[in-house]
């Protein structure tokens, strides 16, 4: 199991030179699972720059992209993380949403028409289960398993944080389903806000780090803590970037004790 932080714009002031130096100074932390908006080519631009020192450095990309590009841009971005695959060497794993709509089974049918369209041999292909969110439509692990479990080349992100905010409680996945994950999202919640730092005294601290174990026993890709970063400690974006870093060793050291 490789533990890896979750960045996006809010990490960019930071040069990736830098970044990855935090990430090294942490015990387990292997890479980055990156958001960026590929309309934007700044954030492109530091990507470009972020792979190459995880080149460097030997730590992971993985990709949460995002559902709502047009299939025309979408090609545009598997384009250069096709690139990004050959120059460090493995398939990227590449995590989308579902596509929220006022229907779930218009929801399912466009996420599939969507995602089916998006198969490469250089991407690992997951889909995220969703947490309720009012006024939308987001699809739970049940909503996707069809889906999943009926495509050979469509894998599972299991975000577990998304499960506690539904059912305050880790469910966990069927053994079908187990078999195709292939990403693994941890955070806590905390009055109904998510992606929130797990901290010892966090309540579901003994849930999520047994569910993990139990996880670490049964699989072998990789586990991205996906932390808003504004909710981690300290007064500056260093500072909290060491705390983000620290938070994930702790939980990790327990998973591996």
């Amino acid at each position: 199991m490789s533990s890896l932080i979750s960045i996006n714009s809010k990490f960019m002031s930071i040069e990736p030179k830098d970044l990855v130096k935090y990430i090294n100074n942490s015990k387990y932390t292997k890479g980055v699972e990156a958001y960026i908006d590929f309309r934007n080519k700044e954030e492109i631009e530091y990507l470009d720059k972020l792979v190459i020192e995880l080149k460097k450095n030997n730590l992971i990309l993985q990709i949460h992209g995002e559902v709502y590009l047009d299939l025309d841009k979408q090609f545009e971005y598997i384009k250069l993380l096709d690139k990004y695959s050959l120059y460090l060497g493995y398939p990227i794993v590449f995590t989308l949403h579902s596509i929220y709509n006022k229907d779930k089974e218009e929801s399912i049918e466009e996420t599939y028409n969507y995602i089916s369209k998006l198969i490469n041999n250089n991407l690992i292909i997951c889909m995220e289960n969703l947490n309720n969110r009012e006024g939308r439509i987001r699809l739970h692990t049940d909503d996707i398993e069809s889906t999943i479990l009926g495509n050979d080349n469509i894998y599972f992100t299991y975000d577990i944080g998304h499960e506690l905010i539904d059912t305050n409680r880790i469910i966990g996945v069927n053994d079908n389903m187990l078999e195709k994950i292939r990403n693994v999202h941890i955070h806590s919640i905390s009055n109904g806000n998510d992606h929130i730092p797990i901290y010892k005294d966090d309540i579901y601290l003994d849930e999520i780090v047994n569910y993990l174990k139990f996880l670490n026993k049964n699989y072998k890709y990789n586990m991205v803590y996906e932390y808003g970063i504004d909710y981690c400690r300290g007064n500056s974006l260093d500072e909290k970037i060491v705390d983000y870093l620290e938070s994930m060793d702790y939980i990790t050291s327990l998973v591996e004790d």
